[in-house]
């Protein structure tokens, strides 16, 4: 590999520094400070043992473990100070804010104990349904008795594995969220009624089979309709639905799936 000239390392370094400086994320500032790298003559690995040309400057920018350069020529290792130093300085300052942008949408968008969508995401995913999608709403039985003989820890931890139960029944383009307490909710788009309620009693049936904590639950499904006689989105109206007929099946011995009628 060439050693470039200085004319060519500063015109390099000023193109990678533009492209670190607009990068929206941790990757693409990355793969930015790896072009620079390469550009100014180098390579570049994460397997540190077994290179002695390795110059111990960290260019990873994450916690995955270094990422070194290679190179046995000394001008190159001075361009390497020179240009590729402030480079990955500046690209940590962007991991930096990618990051906490995403922590800032994490916090809130998700649940921060059990990891699925809160009450404030998924009521906005719910204003965003159509006719022709479905709204279940389940709520764990009996869910007091858990906090009481157990304590608060053994309710905290029914609630994150079920909530891991739920996303992992579904599919993939459905939305699985917590409303609050031990209420859920599972947005199935595109889904018929009679499908979504297949779907609803196989996710019963096998949290049944599974006899976790030996706790059941009662659930409500109902499509997503227009109605013209009422203010409410078409998705509050089939949550409200939703929610009466978990309500009807509580209110008669729970542990069972109730569907609308289609």
């Amino acid at each position: 590999m060439a050693t470039p000239t200085e004319t060519e390392a500063l015109r390099s370094a000023y193109v990678a520094a533009r492209e670190i400086m607009r990068a929206n994320s941790v990757e693409s500032a990355q793969q930015s400070v790896y072009t620079l790298c390469e550009a100014l003559g180098a390579g570049h690995t994460s397997d540190v043992d077994g290179h002695p040309d390795a110059i111990p400057l960290d260019l990873a920018l994450d916690d995955h473990g270094p990422v070194l350069p290679i190179s046995a020529d000394p001008a190159v290792q001075v361009l390497l100070t020179r240009y590729l130093v402030p480079a990955v300085a500046d690209a940590r300052l962007v991991a930096q804010r990618s990051l906490s942008s995403e922590r800032l949408v994490t916090e809130a968008t998700q649940d921060p104990l059990t990891g699925l969508w809160n009450r404030r995401s998924l009521e906005l995913a719910i204003n965003r349904t159509t006719t022709g999608d479905c709204i279940a709403l389940l709520d764990l039985d009996h869910f007091k008795r858990v906090n009481d003989t157990g304590g608060h820890e053994a309710g905290d931890a029914l609630l994150v594995t079920f909530a891991h139960y739920l996303r992992g029944a579904v599919r993939a383009q459905d939305i699985v969220g917590r409303l609050g307490g031990e209420e859920f909710v599972i947005v199935l788009p595109a889904t018929r009624l009679v499908e979504a309620c297949s779907t609803l009693h196989r996710i019963h049936q096998r949290w049944q089979e599974m006899a976790i904590f030996h706790v059941t639950f009662s659930v409500g499904v109902a499509p997503v309709e227009a109605d013209p006689t009422t203010a409410e989105t078409p998705g509050q109206s089939a949550l409200r639905a939703a929610d009466a007929l978990m309500y009807r099946v509580k209110s008669t011995g729970r542990n069972r799936v109730a569907c609308a009628s289609p």
